[in-house]
């Protein structure tokens, strides 16, 4: 569980940092525009690009994922540390 809580602080500081943030949201910019201006015989070309659009968003997702657990272990941490001190009293 500690090593979960520290991934989740990693994460964060990942998801908060301006320059991650800018990053996917460029290319999710680049990637939209190109998909959009792709013309109708190019399959292949927009596959290529919805599948890197939707890389960008599991990414994300991933980091938003970590966090979220690691705040769970923190809470269990948490639970069973009072629940050893009360067994102490």
């Amino acid at each position: 569980m500690n090593q979960e809580v520290s991934q989740a602080n990693q994460a964060e500081l990942i998801l908060n940092n301006s320059l991650f943030k800018e990053s996917i949201n460029k290319l999710k910019k680049l990637y939209a525009d190109s998909l959009f201006k792709t013309g109708a015989e190019e399959h292949k070309t927009r596959e290529k690009l919805w599948l890197a659009y939707n890389i960008t968003g599991k990414v994300e997702q991933h980091f938003t994922e970590l966090v979220t657990t690691g705040k769970l272990a923190k809470k269990q941490l948490e639970d069973l540390r009072k629940v050893e001190e009360q067994k102490k009293f």
